[in-house]
């Protein structure tokens, strides 16, 4: 898989693992990832520079709201406000329809005008839509999917793991790679 150097990413570019997520917005098994499993990630092994994390959107057909907030995470992002989206989005008590996004932004202090065209234009659609070719041409069909592995000269080769597991499961992958020579 092909990694891009400039895309929405948390953590250390030359982190010795890579976890790219395949998500939508709209998923209770995000929500569930986001809320239970991610900040012990995020506290053990993103902050403390072993792990890069990047989210790519796979919105799910049967999911209606999933692609606009997907938009408006990317729209979001134009004014250095992805993760603070991305975060609000994936609350279990954010509603995904056009006022409760707009009140999102809102309350991240964007500026409405930009944003409201930015989601109207569907600047981000193709965006949004290579992310899913990608997860197709991966076999991934589900949400949450992450691939685990690690990022030589902008390829991340990794395994797949699928759906909300708990931290555990991430810990065994991360740290049987860590643990190989493939970082610090």
């Amino acid at each position: 898989m092909r990694l891009d150097p400039l895309e929405q990413s948390r953590g250390r570019g030359d982190a010795p693992v890579t976890i790219v997520e395949f998500t939508d917005y709209q998923c209770p098994y995000c929500r569930r990832f986001q809320a239970q499993t991610w900040p012990l990630l995020e506290r053990r092994y993103v902050a403390t520079g072993k792990v890069r994390f990047i989210v790519r959107d796979l919105p799910l057909e049967f999911h209606s709201a999933a692609r606009p907030a997907a938009e408006a995470a990317h729209c979001a992002g134009e004014q250095g406000r992805f993760w603070p989206m991305h975060d609000a989005l994936l609350k279990t008590d954010t509603k995904l329809d056009d006022d409760s996004l707009a009140g999102e932004a809102r309350a991240l202090g964007l500026d409405m005008g930009h944003f409201r065209a930015c989601v109207a234009a569907a600047k981000y659609a193709s965006a949004i839509e290579r992310n899913a070719a990608e997860a197709a041409s991966l076999g991934v069909r589900g949400t949450p999917t992450f691939i685990v592995g690690s990022a030589v000269q902008g390829e991340l080769d990794g395994e797949r793991l699928s759906g909300a597991l708990p931290y555990g499961d991430f810990a065994a992958v991360i740290d049987r790679l860590l643990g190989a020579g493939r970082g610090p």
